[in-house]
């Protein structure tokens, strides 16, 4: 009969404790995936609810805190004239993408509008029609756009 080292059993324990490890931060990862899309859902539906009641027009913007251009887009949208323009007709819903791996249910439910970059927006009628989407990444360098560029944009819809 031959004889198992303990060093066998002591990798073979290693090897069970670190796939333990492995498979638990998975499936957390999953829940807490799962549950971040259900926020972002709920929220986009309220959102609906809210524009609808309201008659005005909903503007899902995805974008993230890293993207320079994401951060212009926020200026513009801040800026005073701009502002106005969106209060009064449009209630406006900001989507974290992170880096392409967050609330991406929200962007699949809408056409995948982040495929050639962000900032991205979705414009939904008060019955939550889709009427435009910038698929084709026409914000994406908002950096470089003015805020004309963007109130042009604005006054189209």
């Amino acid at each position: 009969m031959r004889k198992v080292s303990s060093a066998f059993f002591m990798e073979l324990r290693f090897q069970t404790f670190f796939s333990f490890l492995f498979f638990s931060f998975l499936l957390l990862t999953t829940f807490h995936c799962s549950k971040q899309s259900d926020i972002i859902l709920s929220q986009y539906e309220t959102a609906l609810t809210e524009a609808n009641s309201q008659n005005r027009k909903l503007i899902v913007v995805f974008g993230a805190d890293w993207c320079p251009d994401c951060r212009t887009l926020d200026g513009i949208f801040a800026n005073p004239e701009t502002k106005a323009i969106l209060d009064s007709q449009f209630l406006v819903m900001k989507v974290d993408v992170g880096r392409f791996d967050k609330n991406l249910g929200l962007n699949e439910r809408l056409g995948n509008p982040i495929q050639n970059g962000i900032p991205s927006l979705v414009v939904l009628s008060p019955k939550g029609e889709i009427i435009t989407s910038t698929k084709g990444g026409e914000f994406s360098n908002a950096s470089q756009m003015t805020k004309e560029q963007v109130l042009e944009y604005l006054y189209k819809l």
